[in-house]
């Protein structure tokens, strides 16, 4: 009985392509999310909320927001809250 090795790499094959199945559909929702969350209040009301937590000093919830609405890094939320 000789070897196979079509039959041997197939459940890795598998489980690659499953892993890859996978990435694309977070990455999808990941992208749906962020354009919802901003398309449906838009850029022009966050900014509105920005600027009233920035007027009470509260500077890192501010960030906090725009990191939760956006999806963005630490570094792109502060400087968004910087330039508001």
């Amino acid at each position: 009985m000789g070897s196979n090795p079509v039959g041997t790499f197939l459940p890795l094959i598998f489980i690659c392509a499953l892993i890859v199945v996978v990435l694309v559909a977070v990455r999808g929702a990941r992208a749906r999310s962020v354009g919802r969350s901003v398309g449906s209040g838009g850029p022009a009301d966050l900014a509105t909320k920005v600027r009233g937590l920035k007027s009470q000093g509260r500077y890192e919830q501010a960030v906090f927001l725009v990191r939760g609405e956006t999806g963005f890094s630490e570094d792109a939320a502060r400087s968004f809250v910087d330039r508001v």
